[in-house]
C-alpha cells in the first residue's frame, strides 16, 4: 500500500513536471517581449503574440488614462499612476514574464492576475513555469506564467510580491480595438501596372514605366460618407494598409457588390500590405477589411464603378425617348390599315427568326418569337416604355444565349435553368402566374447536362395552354428528381385540362417531340422518353433521361 502511494506521488510529480515543460515551449520568434531590466531584481514582462503584424502593442502608464480625457479606458483610478501600461491588440492571449525568478528562488514570490482590477483569474500562487531558452536579456529557466486573454476593452493586472507580502512588480495589459487603417487606394484600367508599382511609395514617380493608366486616391477613404465614385476604366483597385504586417494570411477581406457576396472571408492572398481587386464590373462596391488577430474590428471601403456611356441609364433613356417619339409619330400619322401592314411585316419577320432557329434544333419555336414581338409593339402602344425596354432586354438576352449554344450538343443543367428563368420571366409579363421549381439535392447541376433549350417548349405549351384564361391563378410546378441513375424532370400545371380530347400540341412541342425522336437515334437508344398526361386538374408533362446520371 505504501509503495502505491508513493508510485501515485512519483507519476503526478512526473505529470506536472511534463506540463510545466510542454507548457513553456514558445516559439519566441512569434512573440515580442517586453519587461525591465532590473539587475538580479525580479519583475513582471509580457510577452505578446505577432499573428503575422509587427505592430502588436503600444507601452504607456496606468495614468496616461486618468489624465488625459480622450483615452477612456475606464482603468480602475485606485491602481497606481506609474504602473506601465500595454495595449494589445490580439485576443490570442498574452504571457506574463518574470525575469529573475527561476526555480530555485520561485518560492519567495507569488503573482495574481486579476480582470478589471475586479475578478480573480489567478489567486497569490507561486511561480511553476519557466522557459527553456533565453529570449532577449532574459534566461533560460526564468518564470513563465500560462496564457492569459479578455475582450476588447476589458484589461489584466498583474502583481508580482515578494515573501514578505510586498508587491515588487505590477503590470496592466488592455484589449484595445484595433482595425485596419486603409492608406490609399490606387485604380488602373491594367492591373499589370501595379506588379510593376507595388514596391514604389510613390505611384507616380517620374521613373516609373508607362505600362498603363493608373490613379491614386489618399485620405479618409473609409465610411459610408466618403464613398468613391470611380470611372468604368478604374476597374482594376489596389487597397494599401497601413500596418507592419508580414504574413499577408494577417490580413482578411469579404467584397459585396450591392447585398451579394462575391467574395467571401479570407486570407489576404496578393501582397502583405496590399488588396487587389482585378476586372470589376460597373457597380456599387463594399470591401470588409479586418485582422486575423482581431475579426470583429472590421473596417470598410465603399466604391461604385460606372458603366461605359453607351451603357448608362442616361443614353439608354434617350434611346428610349427617341423611340416613343417615333412611335407617336407613326401613330399619329398611320390610319389604322398602315398599322396592320406594319404588323403584318413584323409578322413575317418573325416567321422568318422561325425558321431560322428551325436549323438550330428549334431552340426557341417561332411562335415564342412572334408572341414577344406582339407583345413588345403592345406595350409600346400603350406607352408602356419601361416594361417594354425590360422584355426586349430580357428577350435580346434570350436569343444571345440561343444562338451560342446552338453549336452545343449539351450545355449544364444549371445553364438550362437559367435560361429557362429568363423565358418564364418574359411570359410572366404577359400572363400573370406563378412558378415554383423543386430539385433533388442529390443532383449535381453543374456536372449535369442536358440538350440545350429541351425544356423551354414544354414550359411554353402549359403557358399558352393554360394560363391564357386563367387571369393570373395559373402555377407551374416543374421538379427535378433523380431515380437510381435516371433523371426526371415533370412540368404540372394547373390548366382547365383537355378532359378525353387529345393533348393539343404548338408547332414547338411537335418539333421537340422530333428532335428527342432524333436525339434517341443519334444515342443508339431511347434514353430520353416523354410522357404527356391529360388530368382534370391540368397537364402533366413527364421527360425521363434513362442511365443519365
Amino acid at each position: 500500500m505504501k509503495k502505491l502511494l508513493i508510485m501515485k506521488k512519483l507519476l503526478i510529480v512526473s505529470f506536472l513536471i511534463i506540463s510545466t515543460r510542454a507548457y513553456s515551449q514558445i516559439e519566441w520568434s512569434d512573440f515580442s517581449t517586453s519587461f525591465e531590466k532590473k539587475q538580479d531584481n525580479p519583475s513582471l514582462g509580457a510577452a505578446i503574440p505577432y499573428n503575422g503584424i509587427y505592430d502588436n502593442f503600444e507601452k504607456n502608464i496606468v495614468g496616461i488614462s486618468h489624465w488625459n480625457p480622450q483615452y477612456k479606458l475606464n482603468i480602475d483610478t485606485a491602481l497606481n499612476d506609474e504602473i506601465p501600461l500595454y495595449f494589445v491588440y490580439d485576443t490570442a492571449g498574452i504571457y506574463f514574464l518574470v525575469p529573475h525568478v527561476n526555480e530555485k528562488n520561485a518560492g519567495d514570490f507569488e503573482f495574481t492576475v486579476l480582470l478589471n482590477n475586479k475578478a480573480t483569474i489567478t489567486p497569490w500562487s507561486h511561480i511553476r513555469q519557466f522557459t527553456q531558452e533565453s529570449t532577449g536579456d532574459m534566461e533560460a529557466g526564468s518564470g513563465i506564467t500560462g496564457n492569459y486573454r479578455a475582450g476588447i476593452g476589458q484589461y489584466l493586472v498583474a502583481h508580482l510580491r515578494n515573501k514578505q507580502g510586498l508587491i515588487v512588480s505590477s503590470r496592466v495589459i488592455y484589449f484595445k480595438k484595433n482595425a485596419p487603417e486603409i492608406k490609399s487606394l490606387s485604380t488602373s484600367d491594367n492591373a499589370l501596372v501595379f506588379s510593376k508599382l507595388l514596391n514604389s511609395e510613390n505611384h507616380f514617380d517620374e521613373q516609373q514605366p508607362d505600362i498603363g493608366w493608373h490613379r491614386q486616391y489618399t485620405g479618409n477613404l473609409s465610411g459610408e460618407t466618403d464613398k468613391l465614385k470611380l470611372s468604368y476604366n478604374e476597374n482594376n483597385v489596389l487597397v494599401h494598409i497601413n500596418s507592419k504586417i508580414y504574413r499577408k494570411e494577417a490580413l482578411e477581406y469579404a467584397v459585396f457588390k450591392k447585398d451579394e457576396e462575391i467574395r467571401k472571408w479570407g486570407g489576404n492572398e496578393y501582397d502583405n500590405n496590399f488588396i487587389l481587386l482585378k476586372n470589376l464590373d460597373p457597380g456599387d462596391y463594399i470591401i470588409r477589411i479586418r485582422f486575423k488577430r482581431q475579426r470583429s474590428s472590421i473596417i470598410e471601403l465603399q466604391f461604385s464603378i460606372s458603366s461605359v456611356w453607351y451603357k448608362t441609364v442616361a443614353f439608354k433613356a434617350t434611346i428610349l425617348v427617341f423611340l416613343i417619339l417615333a412611335v407617336a409619330f407613326l401613330i399619329f400619322l398611320s390610319e389604322y390599315r398602315n398599322q396592320k401592314q406594319a404588323l403584318t411585316v413584323i409578322n413575317k419577320k418573325a416567321e422568318q427568326s422561325a425558321e431560322a432557329l428551325n436549323n438550330i434544333h428549334a431552340l426557341l419555336n417561332p411562335h415564342f418569337t412572334f408572341n414577344a414581338l406582339s407583345s413588345i409593339q403592345g406595350l409600346v402602344n400603350k406607352g408602356d416604355m419601361d416594361a417594354a425596354s425590360k422584355y426586349l432586354s430580357s428577350f435580346g438576352e434570350l436569343l444571345r444565349e440561343t444562338l451560342k449554344e446552338s453549336k452545343t450538343d449539351h450545355i449544364s443543367l444549371t445553364k438550362e435553368l437559367e435560361n429557362l428563368e429568363i423565358y418564364i420571366g418574359l411570359e410572366q409579363l404577359r400572363y400573370p402566374f406563378r412558378y415554383n421549381l423543386n430539385l433533388d439535392p442529390n443532383i449535381d447541376l453543374y456536372s449535369s447536362t442536358i440538350p440545350p433549350f429541351l425544356l423551354q417548349p414544354f414550359v411554353e405549351n402549359a403557358i399558352k395552354h393554360g394560363f391564357s384564361k386563367m387571369n393570373g391563378q395559373g402555377v407551374l410546378n416543374m421538379s427535378i428528381n433523380k431515380n437510381g441513375n435516371t433523371m426526371v424532370v415533370k412540368i404540372v400545371d394547373n390548366g382547365p385540362g383537355l378532359g378525353n380530347s387529345s393533348i393539343i400540341e404548338g408547332y414547338g412541342l411537335s418539333l421537340s417531340r422530333k428532335r428527342i425522336e432524333l436525339l434517341n437515334k443519334n444515342y443508339g437508344e431511347e434514353l430520353i422518353r416523354l410522357q404527356l398526361e391529360n388530368t382534370s386538374h391540368g397537364t402533366l408533362i413527364s421527360l425521363s433521361f434513362k442511365n443519365w446520371l
